[in-house]
């Protein structure tokens, strides 16, 4: 996953297994917890700069929103730590289809929701993250969350989503994933 660490974050990871304590602050377990990611190779040049600041506003940013106050945080290439054995003991993690395989970080957190998980993102520690920052991978980005989306529409995952929430978390995943597609066009 192409991801690093950095030493003095590794002094934090004490707090970040903290957090797959039952009973912590209220709330219930995460089996999916989303970390901050640092996009190192931003600095080689202008364009892997605009790329790395589009990956913040995209991800980080974003990922905040959607785990509090919209609940539709699923995992989205973003750094997370997964509840290894709740994923295992419900079935695993991965689907293998030759399809699903662009979005496959997305239907882990389908899964997790189905299977009565619980899905947040925290900030107080980072990971390192390298991304390929030529101008054909920056060009072909929303090329491909676009392609994933489609992918998603045609799961049944999202229909069993759809029967399970709410009203309003129900708009907010609609328009979190494809909606905001159909509302652009």
């Amino acid at each position: 996953m192409n991801q690093d660490n950095y030493y003095e974050e590794a002094f934090k990871m004490r707090n970040v297994l903290e957090e797959f304590r039952r009973g912590h602050s209220g709330q219930r377990k995460p089996t999916i917890l989303g970390i901050r990611e640092h996009i190192f190779t931003g600095s080689v040049s202008s364009l892997a700069w605009f790329m790395s600041n589009q990956e913040t506003s995209f991800v980080t940013i974003g990922q905040r929103i959607l785990a509090n106050p919209l609940r539709v945080r699923f995992h989205y290439g973003h750094p997370d730590i997964f509840d290894r054995i709740f994923h295992i003991t419900r079935g695993g993690i991965s689907k293998a289809s030759k399809v699903i395989n662009l979005s496959e970080d997305i239907f882990a957190g389908f899964n997790s929701t189905l299977r009565q998980g619980f899905i947040t993102h925290h900030e107080y520690i980072q990971v390192g993250k390298g991304r390929d920052v030529g101008m054909n991978q920056i060009s072909l980005f929303e090329a491909k969350v676009a392609n994933g989306n489609g992918e998603q529409s045609l799961s049944r995952d999202v229909y069993r989503l759809g029967r399970r929430f709410d009203f309003f978390r129900m708009l907010s995943f609609y328009f979190t994933t494809v909606g905001f597609y159909f509302s652009s066009m």
